[in-house]
């Protein structure tokens, strides 16, 4: 069973609607006023008191009409009932339907509708049509002349009112037409507003003088502020930079392109910060059907922080450069070294001592660019996130691994390898390879620059947290080489260092492997009193 549900449209009063209800007031008074005095025929009347009563009833609800805010649909016909009731009660009481508050009703009804549809015009027509049929029959028993005229005026008011609904009608079906169209265009809005709101890179809309129209939030975050753009000139809010910290017009930029173009040179200040952006320029253009409209064909910016890129870009030339030359003085050594000795076998040189020299520094360097590239295996393994699944270590075993693996190495130089932890450490989780890689850069680091002493594996817990240090006897960092030991290819100047022949990328991958377990290397070290590398690790609760 379908159940029909109560007009509920908020309706909005208008100011001619109250100035018509005023004129109502007026009308009324004067209705009645011209009755009792007997300038108006009163054959219908039932007395002053009742055309008194109706007239005060019908005043008093046109004042309420018209002073009254309320929007409620309901209330607004309720009120219209009562006053084409009155209205009706007054015409059948004075001069029917002969008279100009006829024309009142045309208006009754306009309201009807608009508070209550087609219903609301259902129930006060058949209203009027009632008072019609009753002041028709009251004028024929009543022998007053003239009574066709009120069945002309009678009629007339039902045409007028009809041709008037109609209207009401079409208008009323134009106006959803451009609601719905307004909604439609509301909701492409809000769409490119998600769509723009959810790109990584800031957007911002402009017209051809420069003035924002539309922008998203990562425009906001670029240019870091909360405030609104919507007005803003582009030169006011952006003010860019070039590589000399000159001031860049982005509107200047904006006037000369005829095409999209893309500058990666702009530079953007923060108050303790500067960054580097790409910014898109692309002109809006309009289709041939579209030409005819008033359309601002003004430009699309996009912008990108490429800081981190570019500072990636520059980094990887720099160690691309770096390994080169590297690479080149011990591939060069090797070549010559080996291009020497077949070149004493083809003159029948043969002595072994000559030769066997040649061969020594050869492998050498083939030992020293295995030792290069091996270190930078193992970088490349670290940035890539390469067997970085964690596994549970047992650190006490771990370690014992370690000391058995060098100690051998360790008394062929004459040093004493040392381990100092304790039976219990207990387990870490993260992952093995990363760990052992790890230990064994700054254990082959400590051997390497140690020539007399000891190095020792010290490892010691508290509560929670592992410390695990390399502690040697060796030459030492000065304060002036401690911030540079782990930058990539860096040797000290010290001619102990520059003596032992080394890669320069031991510390370096090291720092890496330890920024991937989440933790740090910490660097106590005194000069010809040996070093000290430490990191913490935490420890898989029991």
């Amino acid at each position: 069973m379908s159940r029909v549900r109560p007009h509920t449209v908020t309706v909005r009063p208008r100011a001619w609607s109250k100035l018509a209800y005023l004129l109502f007031i007026a009308l009324y008074i004067t209705q009645a006023y011209f009755v009792l005095v007997g300038a108006l025929p009163d054959t219908r009347s039932l007395g002053p008191a009742p055309l008194i009563f109706t007239m005060l009833l019908g005043a008093a609800l046109a004042f309420h009409a018209a002073s009254s805010r309320s929007r409620n649909a309901q209330l607004v016909f309720a009120r219209t009932i009562a006053l084409v009731l009155t209205a009706l009660a007054l015409l059948l009481m004075t001069t029917g339907f002969n008279t100009v508050i006829s024309l009142a009703l045309v208006f009754l009804l306009y309201e009807s509708y608009r508070s209550y549809g087609r219903r609301g015009v259902l129930i006060a027509g058949s209203l009027i049509g009632l008072g019609a049929v009753l002041d028709i029959y009251r004028s024929l028993t009543l022998n007053i002349p003239n009574a066709a005229d009120s069945i002309l005026i009678i009629i007339g008011i039902f045409i007028v009112s009809l041709v008037g609904i109609a209207v009401l009608r079409n208008q009323e079906a134009q106006q959803k037409i451009l609601e719905k169209s307004r909604a439609q265009a509301e909701l492409e809005r809000y769409r490119v507003s998600t769509l723009m709101n959810n790109l990584a890179q800031g957007v911002l809309s402009v017209d051809s003088k420069g003035i924002v129209r539309m922008y998203n939030a990562a425009a906001l975050s670029i240019l870091d502020t909360n405030g609104s753009l919507d007005g803003s000139h582009i030169d006011d809010i952006f003010q860019a930079r070039d590589v000399h910290n000159k001031r860049i017009h982005i509107s200047s930029l904006m006037k000369r392109n005829k095409f999209t173009e893309v500058h990666d040179d702009i530079y953007y200040n923060y108050a303790d910060d500067t960054v580097r952006l790409e910014v898109s320029i692309t002109p809006i253009r309009v289709g041939r059907h579209h030409s005819r409209l008033d359309i601002d064909q003004g430009f699309i910016l996009m912008l990108r922080d490429i800081t981190k890129q570019k500072n990636l870009d520059e980094e990887r030339d720099e160690f691309i450069s770096v390994v080169s030359h590297e690479l080149r003085t011990p591939l060069t050594i090797a070549e010559g070294t080996l291009s020497n000795v077949e070149a004493m076998y083809k003159k029948g040189i043969e002595s072994s001592d000559r030769i066997r020299p040649a061969l020594k520094a050869a492998h050498g360097q083939v030992v020293f660019l295995s030792k290069m590239v091996n270190d930078l295996s193992t970088l490349s393994r670290a940035e890539r996130g390469v067997a970085d699944t964690p596994e549970v270590i047992n650190v006490n075993e771990l370690l014992h691994n370690l000391y058995s693996e060098y100690n051998e190495q360790a008394k062929e130089t004459g040093l004493q390898l040392n381990i100092d932890a304790k039976a219990q450490l207990g387990e870490v989780k993260v992952s093995p390879l990363y760990l052992s890689e790890l230990l064994q850069n700054l254990l082959t680091n400590a051997l390497k620059y140690t020539k007399e002493g000891s190095v020792t594996i010290s490892a010691a817990r508290a509560q929670s947290k592992i410390t695990i240090a390399v502690i040697d006897t060796g030459i030492g960092i000065s304060k002036a080489d401690r911030s540079k030991v782990f930058a990539k290819f860096y040797r000290s100047e010290d001619y102990r260092t520059r003596e032992t022949r080394g890669t320069g990328l031991g510390l370096y991958v090291a720092m890496k492997l330890a920024r991937k377990l989440n933790t740090q290397i910490e660097l106590k070290s005194r000069l010809n009193h040996g070093s000290t590398f430490s990191f913490t690790l935490s420890t898989i609760d029991e």
